[in-house]
């Protein structure tokens, strides 16, 4: 599978599923031969990123990473997609341990702010995300300006994560809403958890929502020298 889309997936499983669609759905293609190869490895049993990062008796996934990476690597995949925004908190760790690309998801996703002209967003992420400010250095050197939900609220966004979309139940729209209630109608809200990706397709989120998932989706297409659908 010479040139081949890594994935290490399974991070969580749906998100795997929804960037997936996102690439297949979104590049302009005659035939099935046009689209991406890709190999997934949908590896579910990974520790879980925030549990690690918020304590670190808990086994590190780190290892975990580097090892599908590598498989990726020796299998001749071009470069890696992680559909997980905690897991780029191991990202130098990673990438000093490997030859091949990995797409790194938050500094993108804040690319395409700055190209987007999005100077206000709200950040919802996993507390490992928010603790480790991967995503908040970035926007601080990109002069974004950024707020995160209080204590209160951020127990609402892991609630959705790990007790509403990680077991597989429905989410209460909203439950999700009421995260926005002392926000700006001028902030944009970053979907940084890919769990909260799923969210923007089952609610037909507007603009607003600045989806991750689907920007990386986007720049895979673009990379791999495929035409998307909507022209992005």
């Amino acid at each position: 599978m010479k040139d081949s889309l890594g994935v290490i997936g399974g991070l969580g499983s749906e998100a795997t599923i929804f960037f997936y669609q996102y690439v297949i759905k979104n590049t302009k293609v005659e035939k099935d031969q046009e689209h991406i190869n890709m190999v997934i490895l949908n590896h579910a049993t990974i520790p879980d990123r925030t549990s690690y990062l918020l304590d670190h008796t808990k086994d590190c996934p780190l290892p975990y990473l580097i090892e599908d990476a590598k498989t990726l690597e020796s299998i001749g995949c071009r470069e890696i997609v992680i559909p997980c925004n905690t897991s780029f908190a191991f990202y130098k760790e990673l990438t000093s341990q490997i030859n091949i690309k990995v797409n790194n998801l938050i500094e993108d996703t804040c690319s395409h702010l700055v190209n987007s002209g999005v100077k206000k967003v709200l950040l919802l992420a996993t507390t490992g995300t928010i603790t480790t400010h991967i995503y908040q250095d970035y926007l601080t050197s990109h002069n974004i300006e950024y707020q995160i939900p209080d204590e209160e609220g951020q127990k609402v966004v892991m609630s959705i994560i790990y007790d509403d979309i990680k077991k597989g139940k429905e989410v209460d729209i909203n439950k999700f809403m009421s995260l926005l209630d002392n926000v700006s109608d001028d902030t944009y809200v970053i979907l940084g958890c890919t769990e909260l990706s799923i969210l923007k397709e089952k609610f037909n989120l507007n603009e607003r929502f600045i989806d991750p998932l689907y920007i990386e989706a986007i720049k895979v297409i673009k990379s791999y020298g495929k035409t998307c659908k909507n022209g992005d």
